[in-house]
């Protein structure tokens, strides 16, 4: 603290009856300061996280896990792509990404080709968080197909409310075990 801040200080203090602080008790009340603010922050971030979407997001966002789980299940890959907006990306856990709603929709005919129709699917959120017109969502989707295929894959997908209202999927991307 510069000696103007300090006479300020005590000229302050001393017209409120108040005696003015060490230059280290200024310090301290400083660092417990510093310290309340960034506790109120990290606490404030939690809550945030761990909030609840609203009725009419999460039912868009759970109506598009169904859409998956009956489309692996059926074979309908356009009842899974009507989930995705125009611009989507698709990531595998292998880093390979898939782009736009209609190279997605190739992929995915591809993929149910070669693994058939699944005979169990589910999809568990673990976690939701919004930023904005983005909902941010973790969690494991499984599905089982016949020859002992086994789909087991921890996501993350960022839903991004559309110019409609509606929530489609911007950016899906599984995450690797390793």
């Amino acid at each position: 603290m510069d000696r103007l801040q300090t006479t300020a200080m005590w000229i302050v203090g001393a017209s409120c009856g108040v005696k003015p602080l060490s230059e280290r008790k200024t310090m301290q009340m400083k660092t417990l300061i510093s310290a309340i603010a960034v506790s109120s922050l990290a606490a404030a971030a939690c809550m945030a996280q761990s909030g609840t979407l609203p009725d009419s997001t999460r039912a868009q966002i759970d109506a598009g896990n169904q859409a998956w789980i009956d489309g692996v299940k059926t074979g309908n890959v356009p009842l899974i792509i009507a989930t995705y907006a125009v611009d989507a990306v698709d990531c595998g856990p292998t880093g390979e990404c898939t782009r736009g709603k209609s190279q997605i929709e190739q992929h995915m005919k591809a993929q149910l080709a070669r693994l058939g129709l699944a005979h169990t699917a589910s999809v568990k959120t673990w976690g939701t968080s919004q930023q904005g017109n983005f909902v941010y969502e973790w969690g494991q989707a499984e599905a089982t197909f016949g020859g002992e295929k086994n789909l087991v894959e921890k996501y993350l997908t960022v839903w991004q409310q559309q110019s409609d209202g509606n929530w489609k999927i911007f950016r899906n991307m599984v995450i690797p075990d390793k």
